[in-house]
């Protein structure tokens, strides 16, 4: 319902008091979950970021090659958002907003840097001259496709992958 609201209307314009009546509960009652809205913003957050850390779980599979990692991540990425969709379209769209940017800035950037750190060790393997800037390169193209899929389906998101796997893998 918040992450709705927060889509649809905007961080700043939505309330607490909004949010609670819309989940059909007493405000006091958010209160005791979340100190401020600002809080319940970064819980969404959390909750996202929950599912870029099982995106990432090849990476932490020592039998794998940095290659295998690579695929089981991109496919894994596109599982979830497809399983997922609603939420991260509504996370897309809530990150983009000033007000949100302002707020969790910090979060999002913790957030890219936990995640091109995670790639790192894979570009280091690989042998890429400037492991860091393909860490970050890679990151973008997957949230591209991402953001790209949320807001058309139709495109054929499946052989994006499979040309952004051979792109890695070869």
């Amino acid at each position: 319902t918040a992450l709705k609201l927060f889509a649809t209307r905007g961080f700043g314009n939505t309330s607490i008091s909004l949010i609670a009546s819309t989940a059909g509960v007493a405000q006091g009652l958010m209160y005791n979950y979340f100190l401020s809205k600002k809080d319940l913003l970064f819980e969404i957050i959390t909750r996202g970021f929950a599912d870029i850390t099982k995106s990432l779980e090849p990476y932490r599979d020592s039998t794998l090659t940095p290659q295998q990692a690579i695929e089981a991540h991109i496919i894994k990425t596109f599982e979830i958002i497809k399983e997922h969709n609603e939420l991260w379209r509504l996370l897309h769209a809530i990150r983009l907003q000033n007000k949100v940017h302002l707020t969790a800035r910090n979060v999002f950037q913790d957030m890219i840097d936990d995640i091109t750190k995670t790639f790192l060790p894979v570009f280091k393997k690989l042998g890429h001259p400037k492991p860091e800037l393909e860490a970050l390169l890679f990151l973008s193209q997957i949230d591209g496709l991402a953001l790209l899929y949320l807001q058309d389906n139709s495109i054929p998101i499946d052989k994006l992958s499979r040309q952004l796997i051979q792109r890695y893998t070869k």
